[in-house]
């Protein structure tokens, strides 16, 4: 049995998706799907930068305490990006959790390699609920955050309608190619 904050991870073949997660008995398939899903998001833009990215595969708890301590809202969510280049929380600060650590719920990572984009935090009991809740499957949830979580990542946002437009837009059509709709 794991230790509460114990995790183990898995790398992409080209190793710039590193999955870690902290649940016990996740499918070898959800991992696969993550890695798939966050290289196809990154491949459909050409993005031409850092492109190495962490994604972890979480619970309730501990995705509502990185909410909270770095985007200010003490709730649940689905998926949280922290992009290297990009301030997290409400303190200015620099520094953004480091999803990799065993030794504590996440700790700051001191040093950017230069090849690293940032991190995603995916809650599977929340893309569990959200799925049964639009009549989806879990594994087209899983991936469609997995997308929009790396567009966070390369930039994208939905604060506004036409970015919405654009965002989703994207996701749905990296989406269509994973599952060959």
């Amino acid at each position: 049995m794991k230790a509460p904050n114990e995790t183990d991870s898995y790398l992409s073949e080209d190793g710039r998706i590193e999955v870690v997660f902290d649940l016990e008995n996740l499918p070898d398939s959800d991992i696969a799907l993550v890695i798939k899903a966050a290289v196809a998001g990154l491949d459909s833009e050409q993005f031409d930068g850092p492109d190495h990215i962490t994604v972890m595969l979480t619970g309730d708890e501990r995705i509502r305490n990185l909410n909270r301590d770095f985007k200010g809202e003490d709730e649940i969510t689905d998926v949280l990006s922290f992009n290297v280049d990009e301030p997290s929380g409400d303190s200015g600060d620099e520094e953004w959790p480091e999803f990799a650590s065993e030794s504590s719920e996440y700790e700051f990572s001191v040093e950017v390699e230069s090849d690293r984009l940032g991190d995603i935090a995916i809650s599977l009991p929340q893309v569990v609920r959200q799925a049964a809740e639009n009549c989806k499957a879990a594994d087209r949830e899983l991936a469609m955050l997995t997308i929009h979580g790396v567009l966070h990542l390369l930039g994208y946002d939905h604060a506004e309608p036409d970015e919405e437009k654009v965002m989703f837009g994207k996701t749905d059509v990296v989406l269509a190619e994973i599952f060959g709709d």
